[in-house]
């Protein structure tokens, strides 16, 4: 299991257009990715326009393969980059525990 952190902060009054944006546009192109798992959207509790998401992958080559296409840099990066104070922070991690009910069932696969 294979999971993608992004961090990023919103120009001010853009956080609730980029969330917006993940759930109506992006969730629906995960869903239909091969090896996609979940996807975690997270705000700032003190600093309302940080933000976070965690989008788990069968294999580090699944999220690979869809970050580089062109659907997501034209339907999603180019749209929600703008919004953005300075560009997002990108780490990739192997998942090694969760208790998320639908990654622990992919995980024993």
């Amino acid at each position: 299991m294979f999971a993608r952190l992004v961090e990023a902060t919103a120009k001010p009054g853009k956080k609730d257009e980029i969330f917006t944006i993940l759930t109506n546009e992006l969730a629906p192109l995960l869903k239909k990715q091969q090896g996609f798992v979940d996807a975690v959207g997270l705000s700032g509790d003190t600093s309302l326009d940080e933000g976070v998401t965690l989008i788990f992958w069968t294999t580090k080559d699944d999220a690979e393969k869809f970050y580089a296409t062109q659907e997501f840099k034209s339907k999603i990066l180019d749209r929600i980059t703008p919004l953005l104070v300075e560009g997002m922070k990108v780490r990739m991690f192997n998942v090694e525990t969760s208790t998320f009910h639908k990654i622990a069932a992919s995980k024993a696969a």
